[in-house]
């Protein structure tokens, strides 16, 4: 109960989460993942005490199930769409909705490249619901 109240106290950014879990800044795959799931103070307070009470400074793939645990626990950020819905969006938030996942320029750019849409990428995902972006571009 001590560290929730420690943690509480102290975290209210994901570099201060980086600190905390002794991650590099230049991370750059988990500090998207943490910035795209750990939206609000209380996300990353849950996430802090989840890692503690999980002891994940200790596993070997710390970095990897940070990443899981982030999307555990922000995943109620992107609620699941209508293709309708999707379609009113802009590309950006309509993939990252989609797929869960945080969208950078790069996968913007192979989205566009791929000639992709959101149609397309939605029918794939209804297929493979775990598919990501970068897999789903190679079925379109």
């Amino acid at each position: 109960m001590t560290t929730q109240v420690k943690i509480k106290a102290q975290v209210t950014t994901v570099t201060q989460v980086l600190e905390w879990c002794e991650i590099d800044p230049k991370a750059i795959i988990i500090v998207e993942h943490l910035n795209h799931f750990l939206k609000t103070e209380q996300d990353r307070i849950e996430f802090l005490n989840e890692f503690e009470s999980r002891q994940l400074w200790r596993d070997p793939k710390k970095s990897f199930k940070m990443v899981d645990l982030a999307k555990q626990i922000g995943s109620y950020h992107y609620p699941e769409k209508t293709l309708d819905e999707l379609l009113e969006m802009d590309v950006k938030e309509a993939l990252e909705t989609l797929f869960r996942e945080p969208i950078n320029q790069g996968k913007l750019f192979r989205f566009k490249e791929h000639k992709a849409n959101i149609r397309s990428l939605f029918a794939i995902k209804q297929q493979q619901p775990k598919i990501k972006l970068m897999g789903a571009l190679l079925y379109v």
